[in-house]
């Protein structure tokens, strides 16, 4: 019944798919404008994770930057549909990058490395990293990048979501509870493993930081798994410059966790997602509850 209805599903998405990205436009605009106005999905949210992150906004910044998020996640939602069928040309004249000789030179190193970003611009985009347009090649491509996702609850979702995100064939998904046994098994072999840092951890987490004028705990894979293996860590910003088109910049953290104290990997992280958030605040997911657990809890 599940591979039914996936078949069924995915016949319809990928038929939505090959419409005109600007009709995406239209009908994600409305969808979102009816979830996040006329339902309130996750407004109130929004709203306080940006008023509690930004105490200098006054109220109308705040709705401001509430009311810019939901355009650019509809937007995301437009993207995301489209880029399923979408062209590798295409694709490419959608993502930019910025500096690739730092993925280059660890790639030529014969090294692995953890790419680390948070949910900004187009994060469901990063799956086809080898398709982005860049003056020079970053050298990791195919299933040499992996990326790591969380498991759905349904089956049918998860296999949605997976067939979604590998429709180009230009990564592997694995996912993150088995990504530790992934990366040892595969130690000898050369990879680019990227991963989303930035949302709540599993209780238990010790990486504490004051971020966004809060002290907040930090999911511990890029630091737990970088030490593990000890490999270069990189952090990418994913910058919004227009509709539909984006840049990416990376920023090398470290090339030796093991020379670096504990914690100190998490720490240079969050400071970069944190100056990423402020150059453009509307341009995050704040409609994740974030703060959900208060550090005691965690």
């Amino acid at each position: 019944m599940t591979k039914t209805a996936f078949l069924l599903l995915a016949s319809i998405i990928y038929l939505i798919s090959l419409l005109p990205l600007r009709v995406h436009y239209f009908f994600s605009s409305i969808l979102v404008f009816f979830i996040s106005k006329v339902m309130g999905y996750r407004r109130y949210t929004s709203t306080i994770n940006i008023s509690r992150s930004f105490p200098e906004f006054k109220y109308d910044k705040v709705e401001k930057t509430v009311n810019k998020f939901f355009k650019n996640f509809s937007e995301i939602v437009a993207e995301t549909i489209w880029i399923i069928s979408a062209s590798e040309k295409s694709v490419s004249k959608m993502v930019a990058i910025s500096n690739p000789e730092v993925l280059s030179e660890i790639y030529n190193r014969g090294e692995s490395l953890i790419l680390v970003g948070g949910h900004t611009g187009n994060w469901e985009a990063i799956t086809r990293l080898e398709l982005f347009s860049s003056p020079s090649p970053i050298g990791f491509k195919g299933k040499r990048v992996v990326v790591a996702y969380k498991r759905q609850h349904s089956k049918l979702s998860d296999t949605l979501i997976r067939w979604t995100r590998s429709t180009h064939k230009t990564a592997n998904l694995v996912e993150s509870g088995s990504l530790a046994r992934y990366m040892l098994k595969n130690k000898k072999e050369q990879h680019c493993y990227i991963l989303y840092a930035d949302q709540t951890p599993l209780p238990g987490s010790k990486f504490v930081v004051n971020f966004l004028h809060r002290e907040t705990t930090m999911i511990n894979g890029p630091e737990v798994l970088s030490r593990l293996t000890d490999c270069a860590v990189v952090y990418f910003e994913m910058i919004r410059e227009s509709r539909g088109r984006y840049k990416i910049v990376f920023t090398k953290i470290t090339d030796r966790p093991s020379g670096l104290k504990e914690g100190e990997i998490t720490e240079k992280y969050a400071r970069l997602l944190e100056e990423t958030i402020k150059n453009n605040p509307d341009n995050w997911l704040w409609s994740h509850k974030r703060w959900k657990r208060g550090v005691e809890e965690n």
